[in-house]
């Protein structure tokens, strides 16, 4: 991580609550922890895809997903944990 690092991940978690409004603290948490598992599943899907492991798929269209699409995956669940963390921890953490 650089010197920056620290700030732009408030950034992207203050960006990502602005839209919540008023709602439930607790939702919004529930709502950023879960999104972390659906980040990882899309990156699981991405994995079947680029190696060719849905035999329903397979005869007809072959690999869906590319590793590049892996990678891309991979990093939205790391992003996704790392504003989450700092959505629990920074200036605007739950108490």
């Amino acid at each position: 991580m650089t010197d920056a690092t620290p700030a732009l991940l408030a950034y992207l978690s203050r960006w990502l609550d602005e839209p919540q409004g008023d709602r439930d603290a607790e939702a919004v948490l529930w709502g950023r922890v879960a999104k972390v598992s659906e980040e990882a599943g899309e990156a699981i899907s991405a994995l079947i895809g680029a190696t060719g492991q849905n035999p329903r798929l397979r005869p007809f269209s072959g690999d869906t997903h590319s590793y590049d699409d892996v990678v891309d995956e991979l990093l939205d669940v790391a992003i996704t944990a790392m504003t989450g963390a700092e959505h629990m921890t920074g200036a605007g953490a739950p108490t």
